[in-house]
């Protein structure tokens, strides 16, 4: 499924992401696609906010490509956030 979303200001972002946090279920994979700076890690903050993980632990993941975010609930699994920008091939993520 692909779907375009387009937000104004941040209490947009946040609305999203507590939205999208309410709908995504265990295993789902969404991809965010934007320029720099466009707010996909904004986003993934607000996600991770309405799930109950503390938005300061949230940070682009650019340069190590790949943050895992623990979940406080012990049912749920981790949100996992995950920049493939620098990636070529299946073989950069070993």
């Amino acid at each position: 499924m692909h779907l375009d979303f387009a937000s104004n200001s941040l209490a947009e972002t946040d609305a999203l992401g507590c939205a999208l946090a309410g709908i995504l279920q265990p295993g789902d994979t969404l991809a965010l696609l934007g320029d720099l700076g466009t707010g996909k890690t904004t986003l993934v903050r607000a996600i991770a906010t309405a799930r109950g993980i503390d938005p300061a632990l949230v940070s682009s993941p650019t340069f190590v490509i790949v943050n895992e975010y623990p979940s406080p609930r012990q049912t749920d699994p981790p949100l996992v956030h995950v920049d493939a920008y620098r990636l070529t091939s299946a073989d950069d993520l070993d």
